[in-house]
């Protein structure tokens, strides 16, 4: 046995009986199908003619008053294709006609085209939506598709848009072949194919399903490798000089400040090429009244260069979301939003392409500070490699 990729679509039934005559002249003798591929027995070459009888349910078999009728007529039921086709096969050299009038085929394919048609608006719908859900999504959180956060859920919907897209135009061409038949049964005209299709070994929709699965990997990737990449300071050079906390809680006369680590993550997304996040953890100690008080100080900087300007506001917008922040007016800067809570100071600098996201956490004045961060956004950074 051997089987061959059906090259053709199946609605395209005359260039598909072609095909399996052509195959028959070569020594490949239908048996069955199994999915797209049409299984063969390896014999001599022979002269067989083959019919696609359409099926208006499905059904793995032709009824046996079918076969009957069929027979009489020199055709012999082979394989049934797909639940759609009933295939049947005739040697001799001048066959009589199918016992399938032009009237019972009309009526079948009229109720196969709804069915396609159906399909094509289903898929072309489902197609739609998600592209439509897609960019409200990409719109609602900007902030993590630019961080990156989101790549795999992006990832999921290109993948079910292209899966739909490729059904609604399968589903397309399945509908304008079987309207193509109906209007020649209408006429009364036999249908002619202009070519023999040559046997395919692999299907475009194969080399794109490997496309899919190679893409569905890349998150995958991308994770392990951001996991690796977050390292100690010592490990990861930052293209600009950054507050370090020691410098914050040591500013108060009195206090002690032990630092505990640092450590810097580099990532990088489709809309933010370049993002660093340097979190410091330290412990800080001071005499109150003559009792030593303590607390852990920890600072997270998240700097951002957006690939594309237009963008800058809506992320930095989306990051101060969850935030009751308030705007400050600063000279040099596009816009600055100061948030205070309770064990927290959140600072966000934008300027051009540039974001800052400052979170502390201690008792320290990190506001005192803010010129420092802001020469961050200001000035061009050269980054060095890790």
């Amino acid at each position: 046995m051997e089987k061959r990729l059906i090259p053709v679509n199946i609605f395209d039934t005359v260039t598909l009986e072609q095909w399996l005559t052509q195959m028959a002249e070569e020594g490949l003798i239908l048996d069955s199908f199994s999915g797209k591929k049409a299984v063969f027995e390896d014999q001599y070459c022979q002269r067989i003619k083959y019919r696609c009888v359409p099926t208006e349910e499905k059904a793995e078999e032709p009824p046996s008053q079918m076969k009957e009728n069929f027979l009489e007529a020199g055709w012999n039921y082979v394989a049934t294709l797909q639940e759609t086709f009933h295939v049947f096969a005739n040697q001799e050299e001048y066959p009589k006609p199918i016992p399938f009038t032009m009237k019972e085929g009309q009526r079948v394919y009229t109720q196969l085209k709804k069915k396609k048609r159906n399909s094509m608006f289903i898929s072309i719908g489902a197609s739609l939506f998600l592209l439509g859900f897609q960019t409200f999504l990409v719109y609602l959180r900007l902030e993590d598709y630019v961080l990156g956060t989101e790549a795999y859920n992006s990832y999921i919907y290109v993948i079910m848009f292209i899966i739909n897209t490729m059904g609604a135009v399968r589903e397309y061409r399945s509908y304008t072949l079987i309207k193509a038949k109906l209007e020649s049964i209408e006429q009364g005209e036999e249908e002619e194919s202009p070519y023999i299709p040559t046997t395919k070994w692999i299907r475009a929709e194969t080399i794109l399903n490997i496309c899919i699965f190679a893409i569905m990997l890349f998150p995958l990737i991308g994770g392990i490798k951001n996991n690796h990449e977050g390292a100690n300071a010592t490990k990861i050079h930052v293209p600009f000089s950054y507050v370090s906390l020691e410098d914050i809680e040591m500013k108060e006369p009195n206090v002690q400040y032990r630092r505990e680590s640092t450590y810097i993550d580099k990532k990088t997304s489709l809309f933010a090429p370049t993002q660093y996040e340097i979190n410091q953890y330290g412990k800080t100690t001071y005499n109150l009244n003559e009792k030593w008080q303590g607390y852990e100080a920890h600072m997270k900087m998240v700097y951002l260069e957006l690939r594309y300007e237009i963008l800058a506001e809506q992320t930095l917008h989306s990051m101060i979301r969850h935030y009751d922040a308030a705007e400050v007016e600063k000279e040099g800067l596009d816009q600055v939003w100061i948030a205070k809570a309770t064990s927290s100071t959140s600072i966000f600098l934008l300027k051009d392409n540039k974001i800052l996201k400052i979170v502390y956490w201690g008792d320290g004045d990190i506001l005192s500070h803010f010129n420092e961060f802001s020469e961050i956004v200001q000035q061009t950074h050269n980054t060095k490699s890790v």
